[in-house]
Parts: structure tokens; sequence; C-alpha cells
């Protein structure tokens, strides 16, 4: 039996990650069924679930890459640059879709026990990552690097409710919000970052 390749397998897993990604942006998590990523996907039962167990992991592979890691890990980034990737993935008009994802991952998360498990593991996962590239870039200043799990905390929360604006259609002007948030990580700076 000849062996499919790698390149063919990771086709098809994409066309069910593309598949559950723009269900869970229109319908949200909860109302779309492993059936409906199965039809949208245009592949067999058996041929998704080969690939992911449930709806749990699919979420996992559609945020992979937009949920501050780069290519499964964690990068070493300054604060800023972190951050300035994470808004990048949700801003208006390219990451509008992406955004919705994430207020539909978020609002679901709230009422469906199981996605919550799965959504605060990576939260928190990437929280302790910027709190540890705050108080690396505060070693290297002498700054008080006490508050940077509460400044984490903070950035990553604008983040998400800049998604939701963003996905509920408002009006945001995400380099003035960057010029806002950067204060946070580096306290002499009083303008966005580039980039």
């Amino acid at each position: 039996m000849p062996r499919v390749s790698d390149a063919h397998l990771a086709s098809r897993r994409q066309q069910i990650v593309d598949a559950a990604s723009q269900l869970f942006a229109e319908k949200g998590f909860s109302r779309t069924t492993m059936a409906d990523v199965v039809t949208a996907s245009k592949l067999s039962t058996g041929a998704v679930y080969s690939y992911f167990s449930g709806k749990n992991d699919l979420v996992l592979a559609v945020v992979a890459g937009k949920d501050g890691t780069i290519d499964g890990r964690l990068t070493d980034e300054t604060p800023v640059e972190l951050i300035v990737r994470l808004a990048a993935y949700i801003a208006p008009g390219t990451g509008a879709a992406h955004a919705r994802l994430v207020a539909q991952i978020w609002g679901d998360a709230a009422v469906v026990p199981e996605l919550a498990t799965v959504v605060c593991a990576s939260h928190e996962r990437l929280q302790r990552h910027l709190a540890d590239l705050l108080q690396a870039a505060s070693h290297s200043t002498s700054a008080d690097d006490r508050t940077a799990p509460v400044r984490a905390q903070v950035a990553l929360t604008a983040l998400v409710g800049l998604a939701a604006l963003i996905a509920s259609g408002v009006h945001v002007n995400v380099a003035s919000f960057l010029q806002t948030l950067t204060p946070l990580f580096d306290p002499s700076s009083t303008h966005a970052p580039t980039g």
C-alpha cells in the first residue's frame, strides 16, 4: 500500500482547521458541531476524527500561531514585540475574522466548561510567558519587576477586549491603542512601537 505523503497529511489537516476556523467565527464554538466541521471540510467523518478527537483539539489548532507561539513554541522577543504581533492578528481588516473568533471563543468559554479549561490553560501559559519577558526586560533596566504578572494580565485582557470591539464592528485605532498600552512594558516610552 502506498504511503501518503507528509504534505498530503498536512494539507488535509489544514483543510479541517480552515473549515473549523470559519465555522467558529461564524457560529461560535457551542453552535458548531463536529458534523458541521466534517461537512465544511468536505472530508469523511473518519478523516476528521483521525486528526482531531473533538472541538477542544480543533480550537487549539485554530489559534495555533496566533496564541503567542510561533511554530508551537513561545518566542524570545521583547514584550512590546509580542503585544504588537498579537494585536496585528486581530487588527481591523485582515485580522477581523480572527478577532471574531477570539470573541466567540472567550464568550463560549464562559458557558462551556470544557472549552474554558482549554482556553484558560493556553491563556495562562501566554500570560506567564509575557510576565517572564517583562521580568527579563526589567532586570536589564533595574526596574522593579514585582508588577510583571499583573502588567501581563492587564495587557492580555486589553487585547481580548480589543478583539471583542473589532469583532463587534467598533472603530478602534490600533496604533493609539498600542501607544496607550506600551507604557506597561516600557515606562519611558510614550509612543506606539513601529512594525
